[in-house]
């Protein structure tokens, strides 16, 4: 609390008020606070002409209107600051919402941290009070930290995956230049059967587990009976192009003798689980399987019987349960 009472020894008043006055307006003018350059600069002007209108010769009724000045000086520009003040606030508001729906928007994140988001999103449009940011600021600042690890969780992810195939390309880059041309069936464009069992050989003598998919078109031969060997090879590629849409990047699919094609997946799991696994990939019914013969659509369904067992050496165990199969689905003299 500033003393008045080295002032007031003075006898003469107007000396002690004018002092007093003079010693307001220059609290008020040191301790201004800064919000619009413009405002604050021509806040500074008026108290400064007001200062100067308290000279030794004012009166005091003319002190007295003077520090009514003051006041009146002070009161508007405070609420102009006021206003600018929290027009920032909701500028800062605004930039930070702004910034949160982008973050919801691109986020790879769970949906729970999502939800997170829109919510402080939606609260910082209704904040008002410094207490409720602040608060708002502590809860945004844990859910990004979520999402920043969720982010660079995904982003290892993607990078083991990306170094994979990369290894998988190099290593069938190298298979290549050091084997003889791939023997390939003219009609599906696929590994023929002698590249098969050669790959059986070379992968029962790598440590890993193995599956031998095989799965036989159904009803080839009346289709060709019917509509030629033509369209019967067009129903052959039709299911070619179906089963190898549906295997991962590292599984292996073969042309094997007749109607049949052949797939080697590499898995980790146990037999029945690999059996479920090709269940969803070719019990799925092909759409729109149309042909064309002799200048007309023709719809002919395709579906495929298939059987999956265990890739053991040796390897003609392998070739002996495919032929098995292969018979057992009626497959005669098929050309």
């Amino acid at each position: 609390m500033v003393s008045l009472k080295r002032h007031l020894d003075f006898n003469e008043e107007r000396i002690a008020l004018r002092r007093v006055i003079s010693l307001l307006l220059n609290g008020i003018a040191t301790r201004a606070v800064r919000g619009d350059r413009g405002e604050y600069e021509a806040f500074q002007k008026t108290m400064q002409r007001i200062q100067e209108s308290t000279g030794a010769e004012a009166s005091a009724d003319e002190l007295l209107v003077t520090a009514g000045s003051a006041l009146q000086a002070l009161d508007e520009f405070s609420q102009r600051t006021t206003q600018t003040i929290r027009k920032q606030g909701i500028e800062l508001q605004n930039i930070i919402s702004m910034l949160t729906r982008t973050v919801i928007s691109i986020s790879a994140g769970s949906d729970r941290s999502t939800e997170r988001l829109q919510e402080i999103s939606q609260q910082l449009a209704k904040a008002v009070e410094l207490e409720d940011v602040q608060q708002l600021k502590v809860r945004l600042d844990d859910c990004l930290g979520h999402l920043r690890e969720e982010c660079l969780r995904q982003k290892k992810e993607t990078d083991e995956i990306v170094t994979a195939l990369q290894s998988e390309i190099k290593n069938s880059e190298e298979r290549a230049s050091a084997n003889e041309p791939l023997d390939l069936d003219p009609i599906t464009g696929l590994p023929s059967q002698e590249t098969a069992e050669a790959t059986f050989q070379d992968l029962v003598r790598k440590p890993g587990k193995r599956f031998v998919v095989v799965a036989v078109v159904n009803r080839m031969q009346p289709i060709n009976a019917r509509f030629g060997h033509s369209v019967g090879n067009q129903v052959l590629r039709t299911f070619k192009e179906f089963f190898q849409h549906e295997l991962g990047p590292q599984d292996r699919l073969f042309r094997w003798s007749g109607p049949a094609l052949v797939a080697v997946l590499e898995r980790t799991e146990a037999l029945e689980i690999v059996r479920a696994e090709v269940r969803r990939m070719l019990n799925k019914p092909l759409e729109n399987t149309t042909f064309d013969v002799g200048g007309r659509e023709v719809l002919i369904p395709v579906s495929a019987s298939w059987s999956v067992f265990m890739l053991i050496p040796p390897v003609t165990t392998a070739n002996r349960q495919i032929q098995t199969f292969i018979a057992s689905q009626g497959v005669r003299d098929y050309a």
